[in-house]
């Protein structure tokens, strides 16, 4: 069976669905990622195999030129550019639809899975009569939600291609577990969650701790994602590394890469900053995470039973935050005032160590993600599927 796996621009959409194509690939299909430039990388460090058409989105670049100067993007627009954020999706779809349904008539994939955001997908699949699966990121206040104003900007679009409308998904994979989801989204068909945070080589200093007792402090991961710091974020991670300078018997491991921990200067004793390293590779020695909401972040911290500290700036962080806080698995800070203030962020994190209810319903996700179907599994039932469509 050939499968055809479409991403959105970003390198990080992708790795949500990196087990599943792993799963297929390992059952002996033919997968193919199919994609512009950003999405090159992320395919590689999976080990697909990946077509690039059409140039560089660089999501980035887009997100800089909208804030306003030397601003993180909560201080530059309330909860963080969220409202516009599916609408740069829908233009990515218009600018690449026609190139990307060349590609296929010429490979002629049997199933398509894609991210909630890459409409192409949904376009691709009606035209070539194949089941599309869209596979959800964690929880999901953008992809599903948005459909109904995608089908009404990509109108033209499809009616253009010869459809009459944009079409829905066959499926929709979902690996949040339901009591995280939006309880207004209808459930989904469950996969559990594989965490694929990058494929980079085990740290020594984490490795030699592997198989010794623990008879250190608390650890508390401090992970927010590939761009906090990029989008004007070192006045920020500053201030809140030095947010924990004074909580003893706590130990702050932070993922900083090279080129920014210069920028943050000094750090208290308890805190170290270490090269982003695989976060799945991590977890097991910590008792808590600060996290920017992200979706790999906010799932990997849940399969692992964590409480979570959760400070948004942008897009679905807050739908992360929020359901967390909801769940009492988290805390969550979603104003600029609140995320600077330091004894706010102190008192907060020392809860979710010390007050037994936060690992309590950190636990119950961990169980819930656990019992959903394995990839594998999964796998079996899209081939069945593809092979039902194609009767």
């Amino acid at each position: 069976m050939r499968v055809l796996v479409m991403t959105t621009p970003d390198p990080s959409h992708l790795p949500t669905l990196v087990p599943v194509a792993w799963a297929l690939r390992a059952a002996g299909h033919e997968v193919l990622v199919l994609g512009r430039p950003d999405s090159a990388e992320p395919t590689r460090t999976a080990g697909l195999n990946f077509v690039s058409l059409g140039d560089s989105f660089n999501t980035e670049e887009l997100v800089l030129n909208d804030l306003a100067p030397g601003k993180r993007p909560l201080e530059s627009r309330p909860r963080g550019m969220k409202g516009g954020f599916g609408g740069l999706w829908m233009e990515h779809a218009k600018s690449m639809v026609r190139d990307y349904l060349d590609f296929a008539r010429s490979f002629r994939p049997e199933l398509i899975i894609s991210d909630p955001l890459e409409y192409s997908a949904l376009i691709l699949g009606a035209l070539l009569q194949v089941p599309v699966v869209h596979h959800r990121w964690g929880v999901d206040p953008i992809g599903t939600p948005r459909l109904p104003a995608a089908r009404e900007e990509l109108r033209q679009t499809c009616q253009s291609l010869g459809l009459d409308t944009l079409p829905d998904p066959t499926v929709v994979l979902d690996s949040c577990p339901s009591a995280l989801q939006l309880p207004e989204l209808k459930p989904e068909t469950p996969v559990r969650y594989v965490p694929f945070n990058g494929s980079e080589a085990m740290p020594s200093w984490l490795r030699a701790e592997w198989g010794r007792p623990r008879s250190r402090p608390k650890r508390v991961a401090v992970s927010l994602g590939r761009r906090t710091l990029v989008y004007n974020g070192v006045p920020f991670v500053r201030a809140l590394l030095h947010s924990f300078a004074e909580m003893r018997g706590v130990e702050l491991i932070a993922t900083v890469g090279a080129r920014h921990r210069e920028s943050i200067g000094p750090v208290p004793a308890n805190v170290r900053m270490v090269d982003p390293v695989p976060l799945h590779l991590l977890l097991s020695s910590c008792d808590a995470v600060i996290t920017h909401g992200g979706a790999a972040t906010t799932m990997t911290a849940a399969l692992f039973g964590l409480p979570q500290l959760v400070l948004p700036q942008m897009a679905d962080c807050f739908a992360h935050g929020d359901r967390l806080a909801a769940t009492g698995a988290g805390i969550s800070f979603d104003t600029v005032t609140a995320q600077d203030d330091a004894g706010l962020l102190h008192e907060a994190l020392t809860q979710l160590l010390t007050d037994s209810r936060y690992a309590e319903a950190a636990g119950v996700l961990r169980t819930e993600m656990e019992c959903m179907p394995s990839p594998a599994q999964i796998a079996s039932d899209l081939e069945k599927l593809a092979r039902a469509y194609g009767s």
